[in-house]
């Protein structure tokens, strides 16, 4: 695919850079945190300049590179539809609470999307200076390293990440019962903050899998994670199994030896859950 003699690779590239740039603002800012100003958007959902700033030096450099593909950030930054069918979806800041509380764990994330579909994703920690990418059909890398996901046998060594809902975001009751379902199975849970970094710690296998359904999460938070986790050869579906996660907004990522077996155990807290609403009715 080309648009402006531009292959899709080439766009990547551009995104790469642009995340880059958004994500050296957030490590400046980050070492000036107390010098922040703060906005609450709603419970327990903040905005700060960080973001803002971020979001701004992603879409101006996307503009001038990519005039032709449209954008939209997380924070209400856009451009009108060039009329290419392309569009990236940013998200400037993926971890807002742990950057506000100093916590070194957040992200810069973009997805290239074509009509209704994502065909390519970059996801980078500045702090780390690691960047994960992939393209439709080419795979997915970090840097120049290609990734495959884990390679563990047993769900019993595996270590899982998720996002924890909290203070007006999402369904505490559903994750207790899904964590509960969980914890016994596996050797650990881990929830570092950014729901972007941790699918693309699935994709390189860090990460043994990576679930959420109780904790409301928006396209950009899992747009390009998935794209790089399916190019590494991991399946990411929503919760039971079978629709898009990007429209259902709940999701598992798993390498294929793990998927089927992780939602098993969903399918069946959420019978569960089912049969103690109809007890308690």
């Amino acid at each position: 695919m080309t648009t402006k003699s531009r292959t899709r690779s080439e766009i990547v590239e551009a995104m790469k850079e642009a995340a880059r740039i958004g994500g050296a603002s957030l490590a400046e800012n980050f070492a000036r945190l107390s010098a922040l100003p703060i906005l609450e958007k709603g419970p327990s959902d903040f905005v700060s300049a960080a973001d803002i700033e971020s979001e701004r030096l992603i879409v101006a450099h996307l503009n001038r590179e990519l005039p032709e593909v449209a954008v939209l950030g997380e924070e209400g930054a856009a451009s009108p539809d060039a009329g290419s069918g392309l569009r990236i979806i940013i998200d400037p800041l993926d971890g807002t609470n742990n950057f506000l509380h100093g916590i070194p764990q957040f992200s810069a994330s973009l997805a290239l999307m074509e009509g209704d579909e994502v065909t390519a994703g970059v996801t980078f920690n500045p702090l780390s200076g690691e960047m994960f990418w992939a393209v439709a059909g080419e795979g997915a890398y970090l840097g120049n390293r290609r990734l495959n996901g884990s390679s563990r046998k047993s769900l019993a060594h595996a270590v899982v990440g998720t996002c924890f809902p909290y203070n007006g975001k999402g369904d505490t009751e559903k994750a207790a019962r899904e964590m509960a379902a969980i914890m016994p199975r596996v050797s650990g849970i881990r929830s570092p903050g950014s729901a972007a970094l941790e699918i693309a710690y699935v994709a390189e296998g860090r990460f043994d899998g990576f679930w959420t359904s109780g904790a409301k999460l928006d396209l950009w938070d899992l747009a390009a994670g998935v794209i790089i986790a399916r190019e590494a050869g991991c399946l990411a579906t929503e919760i039971d199994g079978e629709g898009d996660p990007l429209q259902c907004r709940s999701l598992v990522v798993a390498p294929r030896q793990f998927h089927g077996q992780f939602i098993d155990i969903f399918r069946s807290t959420r019978a569960t859950g089912a049969l103690n609403r109809a007890a308690l009715a």
